[in-house]
């Protein structure tokens, strides 16, 4: 779930997003988007976004869930987007994250990093901190984006791998 304001937002699998009242956990209202959903919801208090399997990122009005835009990613999103300063972070599978405006679905910057040989599959989502958003990759490397046009603003190893192979 995502709390923004007095409400918290939903998503189901099954493309179910709804709005609960935070303080009494009445029913605000519910849409069924029709598409399966691979991660969580995302939400400011006028915008709620969820995303598919198929790398498909919906945004919904916060006070009536009408749709307000789609847009598409690179791949499968698993972590819930996130909102703040206008934007909308999304983060597929294959390394990148995507900013979208929060009003438009437009896209205003992406960042990719190279993939690791060997990856898990995870839901690693994007924290944003005032004009900051940060990522962890695999190789245990933290980068810190600028929100303003997705430059790298640090890059830092916060863990190195060990072993002698990939899979150690």
């Amino acid at each position: 779930p995502a709390l923004a304001g007095d409400s918290v937002f939903a998503a189901a699998r099954d493309g179910t997003v709804l709005r609960l009242d935070a303080a009494k956990g009445t029913e605000r209202w519910r849409v069924a988007l029709e598409r399966r959903l691979s991660a969580g919801a995302g939400a400011s208090e006028r915008t709620v976004v969820v995303a598919t399997e198929e790398g498909e990122v919906i945004a919904l009005e916060a006070a009536d869930g009408r749709l307000r835009w789609r847009a598409r990613v690179s791949s499968e999103v698993l972590a819930a987007p996130a909102l703040g300063n206008g934007l909308v972070l999304v983060r597929s599978v294959d390394h990148r994250i995507f900013a979208f405006g929060e009003e438009d679905g437009k896209r205003r910057w992406v960042y990719q990093r190279a993939p690791a040989s060997l990856i898990v599959r995870s839901p690693a989502g994007v924290t944003l901190a005032g004009d900051t958003a940060y990522a962890g990759f695999s190789g245990g490397r933290l980068a810190a984006l600028a929100l303003s046009n997705g430059g790298v603003r640090w890059e830092s190893t916060v863990a190195l791998p060990k072993g002698a192979t990939e899979l150690e």
